[in-house]
């Protein structure tokens, strides 16, 4: 029998993987969380163009569906996959009542277990080179961002001390920097990158979920906006905390944990129908389908269909191909599945 996830440990977790969605709610300006070390201060320039809406019945195509994990008792989550296409980092609760680190190698079925606390561990990332995985853990009675070796076991490394949480790293791509966000004294969150050497704090203001561009200083988040009723959009962020461009965003859907494809073209998203997904405090919260969408906000194209939720998507190289990795309900558990993302069609 699946086993109860335990909400009112691991809940604080996961409402930081997501805004809640309240209509009637205006967006107020998040404070400076002035708790972190050296802060820059920077605003953001935002470009005047009219919204990307994305529709929410284009064309739909799955190719190559695959799955990835295989959970029988618990949840597999959080995926994310090695530059090398060797290697799937994701979260587990098969072993304990808490989320702990896994790496499965995509060509085996051997499973390493990274982490093993009575902590929630989330969010893993691994670093351009392969070498080291950035993660969240409230290990310390409060979430921080953590680094650890990838192919050992070995000491870790607190990354963030501010006595607010701090969620969501993604690495930039010469592996010197994280980006992340970290959550206000008002309950906002703001997104800030940190030099790893320097330990320079630099706030990019409000927003959530950033992926480093994968050659470039740009910043790809999901992002606040009030429009009668508060929902959200995608965004582009320069390292700066300039030029802010929106990506997509339609008021009837929400997207949301968007991801860079391997060359930075294209850009991959979860989409929520209503506040059903967004409302939710368990790691499990589930979108409806995932779509991709050219980096300037052109071509929308829904790329899962069918029975079953599907969320949190993470795109891949895996040899000549790529991939779309992403969380699903399908059969009444949640593992990860993968989609063959370069046979992908734009169908006019």
């Amino acid at each position: 029998m699946r086993k109860e996830f335990n909400l009112t440990v691991i809940g604080l977790a996961f409402i930081a993987c997501i805004f809640v969605l309240a209509q009637g709610c205006s967006w107020i300006t998040p404070e400076r969380n002035d708790t972190a070390k050296n802060p820059a201060t920077s605003s953001a320039e935002t470009q005047q163009i009219s919204p990307k809406m994305f529709a929410p019945y284009s064309s739909t195509l799955y190719a190559g569906l695959q799955q990835n994990t295989f959970s029988k008792t618990g949840f597999d989550a959080d995926p994310d996959v090695s530059r090398d296409g060797q290697w799937l980092v994701y979260v587990s609760d098969n072993y304990s009542d808490n989320p702990d680190i896994f790496l499965k190698p995509l060509n085996g079925d051997a499973i390493v277990q990274k982490t093993a606390s009575p902590a929630n561990d989330l969010q893993p990332c691994f670093s351009p080179d392969g070498k080291n995985i950035t993660f969240t853990s409230d290990r310390n009675g409060h979430y921080d961002i953590f680094i650890m070796p990838a192919d050992k076991n070995g000491s870790l490394w607190q990354v963030t001390r501010s006595a607010a949480d701090a969620i969501s790293p993604s690495w930039s791509p010469d592996g010197k920097k994280l980006a992340y966000c970290s959550r206000t004294p008002r309950g906002d969150w703001e997104m800030w990158t940190v030099d790893l050497k320097t330990q320079t704090f630099t706030n990019l203001g409000p927003g959530m979920n950033p992926k480093w561009h994968p050659t470039q200083n740009l910043i790809l988040f999901q992002r606040p906006y009030y429009n009668g009723a508060l929902s959200y959009g995608v965004y582009t962020i320069d390292t700066e905390g300039k030029s802010l461009t929106l990506i997509v965003r339609d008021d009837r859907w929400v997207p949301t944990n968007p991801s860079w494809s391997p060359d930075g073209t294209r850009i991959a998203f979860a989409a929520c129908n209503n506040a059903d997904g967004l409302n939710s405090i368990s790691p499990l919260t589930k979108a409806n389908d995932i779509w991709i969408v050219n980096a300037d906000g052109s071509q929308e194209l829904q790329v899962t269909e069918g029975p079953g939720r599907n969320w949190h998507p993470t795109w891949a190289k895996i040899g000549d191909a790529e991939k779309i990795f992403f969380v699903s309900d399908k059969d009444n558990q949640i593992n990860i599945w993968s989609l063959s993302s370069s046979k992908f069609q734009i169908q006019e």
